[in-house]
Protein backbone atom coordinates (compact mmCIF):
# COMPACT_ATOMS: atom_id res chain seq x y z
CA UNK A 1 0.00 0.00 0.00
CA UNK A 2 1.56 3.76 -0.97
CA UNK A 3 1.20 6.46 2.15
CA UNK A 4 1.58 9.51 2.38
CA UNK A 5 2.23 11.67 5.37
CA UNK A 6 1.82 14.97 6.75
CA UNK A 7 4.53 16.54 9.26
CA UNK A 8 5.19 18.78 11.25
CA UNK A 9 9.56 18.77 10.20
CA UNK A 10 12.04 17.49 8.29
CA UNK A 11 13.47 14.89 11.39
CA UNK A 12 9.35 13.56 11.15
CA UNK A 13 9.36 13.17 7.72
CA UNK A 14 12.31 10.91 8.45
CA UNK A 15 10.41 8.85 10.82
CA UNK A 16 7.61 8.67 9.13
CA UNK A 17 9.03 7.10 5.67
CA UNK A 18 11.18 4.94 8.08
CA UNK A 19 7.83 3.60 9.78
CA UNK A 20 6.29 3.04 6.37
CA UNK A 21 8.88 1.28 5.15
CA UNK A 22 9.52 -1.06 7.99
CA UNK A 23 5.61 -1.80 8.50
CA UNK A 24 5.87 -3.04 4.79
CA UNK A 25 4.33 -0.23 2.86
CA UNK A 26 5.73 1.95 0.24
CA UNK A 27 6.35 5.83 0.77
CA UNK A 28 4.27 8.59 -0.83
CA UNK A 29 4.19 12.15 -0.79
CA UNK A 30 4.90 13.84 2.32
CA UNK A 31 3.35 16.87 3.37
CA UNK A 32 4.09 19.75 5.74
CA UNK A 33 7.64 20.38 6.82
CA UNK A 34 6.50 23.69 7.46
CA UNK A 35 5.22 23.67 11.90
CA UNK A 36 2.12 22.39 13.36
CA UNK A 37 0.41 25.65 12.34
CA UNK A 38 0.33 24.18 8.83
CA UNK A 39 -0.78 20.48 9.98
CA UNK A 40 -3.53 21.81 12.16
CA UNK A 41 -4.82 24.30 9.12
CA UNK A 42 -4.27 21.41 6.40
CA UNK A 43 -5.06 18.54 8.02
CA UNK A 44 -8.97 18.99 7.27
CA UNK A 45 -8.47 19.04 3.58
CA UNK A 46 -6.50 16.09 4.00
CA UNK A 47 -8.97 14.29 5.77
CA UNK A 48 -11.85 15.53 2.66
CA UNK A 49 -9.67 14.34 0.23
CA UNK A 50 -8.76 11.01 1.99
CA UNK A 51 -10.92 8.72 -0.20
CA UNK A 52 -8.06 8.69 -2.87
CA UNK A 53 -5.47 7.23 -0.27
CA UNK A 54 -4.37 6.60 2.71
CA UNK A 55 -2.66 8.90 5.08
CA UNK A 56 0.15 8.51 7.96
CA UNK A 57 -0.62 12.13 10.18
CA UNK A 58 2.01 12.58 12.94
CA UNK A 59 1.97 15.39 15.56
CA UNK A 60 3.70 16.46 18.49
CA UNK A 61 1.67 16.22 21.69
CA UNK A 62 4.02 19.32 23.12
CA UNK A 63 2.84 21.28 20.29
CA UNK A 64 -1.42 20.64 20.52
CA UNK A 65 -1.97 22.59 23.85
CA UNK A 66 -4.35 20.13 24.49
CA UNK A 67 -4.46 18.51 27.88
CA UNK A 68 -3.81 15.04 26.96
CA UNK A 69 -3.98 13.28 23.47
CA UNK A 70 -7.24 11.63 22.64
CA UNK A 71 -8.26 15.44 22.97
CA UNK A 72 -5.61 16.48 20.58
CA UNK A 73 -7.06 14.31 17.97
CA UNK A 74 -10.62 15.45 18.37
CA UNK A 75 -9.28 18.75 18.58
CA UNK A 76 -7.66 18.29 15.05
CA UNK A 77 -9.57 15.92 13.36
CA UNK A 78 -12.89 14.88 15.60
CA UNK A 79 -13.89 13.12 12.59
CA UNK A 80 -11.22 11.15 10.67
CA UNK A 81 -11.91 9.66 7.59
CA UNK A 82 -10.89 5.34 7.78
CA UNK A 83 -7.45 6.27 5.20
CA UNK A 84 -6.49 8.79 7.93
CA UNK A 85 -4.14 7.29 10.19
CA UNK A 86 -3.75 10.33 12.70
CA UNK A 87 -0.97 9.68 15.18
CA UNK A 88 -0.27 11.76 18.70
CA UNK A 89 3.52 11.36 18.59
CA UNK A 90 4.45 11.13 22.94
CA UNK A 91 5.85 14.02 23.78
CA UNK A 92 7.74 14.83 20.88
CA UNK A 93 9.42 12.99 17.65
CA UNK A 94 12.92 13.07 19.75
CA UNK A 95 10.80 10.81 22.32
CA UNK A 96 10.36 8.22 19.82
CA UNK A 97 14.60 8.50 18.89
CA UNK A 98 15.44 8.58 22.56
CA UNK A 99 13.16 5.18 22.80
CA UNK A 100 15.92 3.53 21.05
CA UNK A 101 18.36 3.69 24.26
CA UNK A 102 21.01 1.52 22.81
CA UNK A 103 21.70 2.88 18.80
CA UNK A 104 20.89 6.32 20.15
CA UNK A 105 23.57 5.91 22.54
CA UNK A 106 26.16 4.91 19.77
CA UNK A 107 24.95 7.49 17.39
CA UNK A 108 25.62 9.69 20.35
CA UNK A 109 28.81 8.60 21.48
CA UNK A 110 27.34 8.26 25.47
CA UNK A 111 26.82 5.51 27.65
CA UNK A 112 23.11 4.35 27.45
CA UNK A 113 22.61 4.70 31.04
CA UNK A 114 22.60 8.10 30.23
CA UNK A 115 19.43 7.83 28.43
CA UNK A 116 16.06 8.14 30.04
CA UNK A 117 14.53 4.63 30.21
CA UNK A 118 10.78 6.51 29.50
CA UNK A 119 11.63 9.00 27.54
CA UNK A 120 7.69 9.49 26.45
CA UNK A 121 7.47 11.14 30.18
CA UNK A 122 10.25 13.46 29.46
CA UNK A 123 9.07 17.20 29.51
CA UNK A 124 11.56 18.19 27.31
CA UNK A 125 12.75 15.41 24.67
CA UNK A 126 14.98 17.90 22.03
CA UNK A 127 16.49 19.45 25.09
CA UNK A 128 17.11 16.17 26.21
CA UNK A 129 19.43 14.97 22.88
CA UNK A 130 21.07 18.45 23.04
CA UNK A 131 21.78 18.44 26.71
CA UNK A 132 22.96 14.15 26.19
CA UNK A 133 24.92 15.62 22.83
CA UNK A 134 26.74 17.85 25.11
CA UNK A 135 28.59 15.05 27.08
CA UNK A 136 29.16 13.38 23.70
CA UNK A 137 32.95 11.91 23.63
CA UNK A 138 32.92 12.63 19.58
CA UNK A 139 33.50 16.39 18.89
CA UNK A 140 31.22 16.26 15.66
CA UNK A 141 28.20 15.41 18.09
CA UNK A 142 28.90 18.19 20.29
CA UNK A 143 29.77 20.59 17.54
CA UNK A 144 26.97 19.47 15.11
CA UNK A 145 24.15 19.18 17.81
CA UNK A 146 24.85 21.51 20.27
CA UNK A 147 24.21 25.46 20.24
CA UNK A 148 27.19 27.83 20.63
CA UNK A 149 26.83 29.12 24.20
CA UNK A 150 25.82 32.82 22.69
CA UNK A 151 23.30 31.10 20.31
CA UNK A 152 19.85 32.27 20.43
CA UNK A 153 18.61 28.83 18.77
CA UNK A 154 17.97 26.08 20.74
CA UNK A 155 19.82 23.39 18.56
CA UNK A 156 23.09 23.37 16.37
CA UNK A 157 23.56 24.31 13.17
CA UNK A 158 23.51 20.33 11.93
CA UNK A 159 20.69 18.74 14.76
CA UNK A 160 18.06 17.78 12.23
CA UNK A 161 20.14 16.90 9.52
CA UNK A 162 22.20 14.61 11.91
CA UNK A 163 19.19 13.28 13.61
CA UNK A 164 17.67 12.63 9.78
CA UNK A 165 20.77 10.47 9.24
CA UNK A 166 20.46 8.35 12.54
CA UNK A 167 16.97 7.60 12.01
CA UNK A 168 17.71 6.57 8.27
CA UNK A 169 20.59 4.35 9.29
CA UNK A 170 20.47 3.38 12.88
CA UNK A 171 17.61 4.15 14.34
CA UNK A 172 15.50 0.36 15.34
CA UNK A 173 11.92 0.03 15.29
CA UNK A 174 11.60 -2.71 17.48
CA UNK A 175 14.30 -1.48 19.85
CA UNK A 176 12.19 2.16 20.09
CA UNK A 177 8.41 0.66 20.26
CA UNK A 178 9.29 -1.37 23.32
CA UNK A 179 10.09 2.08 25.29
CA UNK A 180 7.48 4.70 23.27
CA UNK A 181 3.80 3.40 23.77
CA UNK A 182 2.35 6.07 21.45
CA UNK A 183 5.27 5.00 19.01
CA UNK A 184 3.62 0.96 19.59
CA UNK A 185 0.46 2.07 18.41
CA UNK A 186 1.36 3.60 15.42
CA UNK A 187 3.27 0.88 14.10
CA UNK A 188 0.22 -1.77 15.32
CA UNK A 189 -2.08 0.36 13.71
CA UNK A 190 -0.03 0.08 10.09
CA UNK A 191 0.70 -3.18 10.64
CA UNK A 192 -3.04 -3.96 10.55
CA UNK A 193 -2.84 -2.63 6.88
CA UNK A 194 -1.10 -5.38 5.95
CA UNK A 195 -3.38 -8.16 7.15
Amino acid sequence: MIIDALVEGMIDEAVARKIILTTGHAIGTCYGKRGIGYVRDKVKLFNRSAARGTMLVLVDFMDTSAECPPEAVSLYLPHPHPNIIFRVVVAEIESWLLADRFNLANFLCISQTRIPTSPEQVSDPKQSVVNLARGSRCKHIREGLVPPPDATISVGKLYASELMLFVRDQWDLQNARRNAPSLDRCLNRLEMLRR
